[in-house]
């Protein structure tokens, strides 16, 4: 799919529109995967901030009455009525379920999950770290405050993530496949979305890093699958990371 169609979207996301790829960029490579129709509707619109998303989203009506966090939101049209789905890993689960790409068994989709769920994890703590002095102002304005925390971060806590999802990866197949089963699933979207974060924030931590050789060998092979080639090729990606793993 090479741009939004004029058919009604089975789908909408609403993360808030910026230059900056964020969390909602794995949903936009995992929606154009499916083949489906999608909006990328505050992008669209270029709604600024996770409170003006959230307060669109309620002002549009189409979810009225449902529970609603922070972005990203993705809206499911194929269901009467339409529901959101919040959580990164849960949208992620929950497109991969409706499309295939999810694993093929309790455990590889339990996997799958949990990668998803840890990845969510690193990207909380680099948040933390990256913006020390407001969580919600840009990491440009508190970038000196920052620094420490940002240092601390690299040499005590990414190695503990990195290890555990290199781990995952060598336990399928020697890491020479997919990060479960034998096909594609979100959970090598996560993963390789936090590769891309984690090139996009730290890039010469990224480069010296000699530890983690089978996920630098899925973030190429990953890049040449069709599906997600199509798509970084795309003017529906926001191939921009510049802070925060994200």
């Amino acid at each position: 799919m090479a741009g939004p169609s004029a058919e009604c979207p089975s789908y909408k996301l609403y993360y808030h529109f910026g230059e900056f790829a964020g969390r909602g960029e794995p949903v936009r490579m995992l929606l154009h995967l499916t083949g489906a129709v999608w909006e990328d509707s505050c992008r669209e619109k270029q709604v600024c901030g996770p409170a003006e998303v959230k307060q669109h989203l309620v002002e549009c009506g189409e979810v009225k009455g449902q529970p609603l966090l922070f972005p990203p939101t993705l809206v499911d049209h194929t269901m009467s009525p339409p529901i959101a789905i919040t959580q990164l890993p849960c949208i992620m689960q929950y497109l991969g379920e409706k499309h295939g790409l999810a694993g093929n068994s309790l455990q590889d989709r339990t996997r799958a999950l949990q990668i998803a769920m840890t990845w969510n994890d690193l990207l909380a703590e680099a948040m933390t770290a990256f913006h020390p002095v407001k969580l919600n102002e840009s990491y440009q304005s508190q970038k000196a405050e920052a620094q420490p925390f940002i240092e601390k971060f690299l040499a005590s806590r990414l190695s503990t993530f990195l290890q555990f999802f290199e781990d995952n990866l060598k336990i399928n197949d020697g890491g020479r496949g997919f990060m479960i089963g034998s096909s594609l699933s979100f959970a090598d979207v996560a993963i390789l979305n936090m590769l891309r974060g984690y090139r996009g924030s730290a890039s010469q931590h990224f480069q010296d890093n000699q530890e983690i050789p089978l996920l630098k060998a899925l973030e190429t092979r990953l890049e040449e699958e069709p599906g997600i080639k199509s798509f970084l090729g795309s003017d529906r990606t926001v191939n921009k990371f510049l802070d925060s793993f994200c």
